[in-house]
């Protein structure tokens, strides 16, 4: 059940397994189903998460359409970094699009976990920062990009998007509608 957050964290700092195990006892699993809000617009998220299995699309509401802004794979952490940080409500919903099971930490135990190790608090800011470049990236690639562009970018960071994520989502993430996104395949694979 730890074995890949333990991985995922050694890649990013170098943590005694002993304090590594001392932070694991504050955590929960949670388990849920395709279809299921891990958070609502408009709620306050009081955690952070690491999802060893399953697939998260975040959206927004945007004149009444769902619109996909990000996904969250097996082997990532996930969390409202507003909440977190500002304790601000989401002004997005999180949505399992396949059963899953995230490995959790609540953000009361986060300054217990920090005094284990200060490595942890260095973690936790990788983990913000890296959220932060992923959000600038996206917003900075939908006005610069064509929509050929982002696709290609896209099937190379998310190969099996395909086979997991809804074309309606795809499309969203990508800034058209399902019928252009077919139009741009089909071009692609033309050329």
């Amino acid at each position: 059940m730890y074995s890949q957050v333990r991985e995922y964290i050694k890649k990013r700092v170098l943590i005694a397994d002993d304090d590594l195990e001392k932070s694991f006892q504050y955590s929960d699993v949670r388990y849920f189903k395709k279809g299921e809000y891990i958070l609502r617009i408009g709620d306050y998220c009081r955690f952070i998460g690491f999802l060893n299995s399953g697939l998260i699309v975040n959206t927004v509401l945007i004149e009444g359409k769902e619109i996909a802004c990000n996904f969250i794979f097996e082997n990532c952490f996930f969390t409202y970094t507003e909440g977190i940080t500002n304790n601000a409500p989401s002004h997005k919903n999180s949505i399992a699009l396949e059963d899953g099971e995230m490995l959790v930490l609540d953000k009361e135990t986060l300054p217990l976990i920090f005094s284990i190790n200060q490595k942890f608090e260095t973690l936790f800011s990788q983990i913000l920062a890296e959220e932060v470049r992923n959000l600038l990236h996206n917003e900075e690639s939908g006005r610069t990009q064509s929509v050929e562009k982002r696709y290609l970018q896209f099937i190379e960071t998310f190969p099996d998007a395909f086979n997991r994520i809804p074309l309606k989502y795809i499309a969203g993430y990508l800034g058209i509608e399902p019928p252009s996104l077919s139009r741009v395949r089909k071009r692609l694979a033309g050329k």
